[in-house]
């Protein structure tokens, strides 16, 4: 009961009917699908691989993927900073007379 409580709490929902019967056998749920959301569409039951009893189940998913924008990154790590050093220990008074 402590499980049913989760879901309902929740706001979920199991979309799929029973799984496991062969002949004149009751239907049982065995397999769960649950969502709270409607992106569960066009569930099949398939069947039986071999001599099993339970249905195969194929269905979609609507999903939306949300494209990432990346940036570029300077990796700092790779960087020349003797050189930097070098290059910053001059006498900036020339430098600029020079331009």
């Amino acid at each position: 009961m402590a499980f049913i409580n989760a879901l309902r709490e929740s706001l979920l929902q199991q979309v799929v009917n029973p799984t496991r019967q062969r002949g004149t056998d009751t239907p049982h749920i065995l397999d769960l699908v649950l969502t709270s959301e409607n992106f569960v569409t066009e569930i099949e039951h398939l069947s039986p691989l071999g001599m099993s009893d339970h249905c195969v189940l194929q269905f979609d998913c609507q999903l939306q993927a949300v494209a990432r924008q990346y940036r570029n990154k300077f990796r700092l790590d790779k960087g020349d900073y003797c050189y930097l050093c070098r290059f910053l220990n001059i006498d900036w008074d020339i430098s600029r007379l020079c331009i």
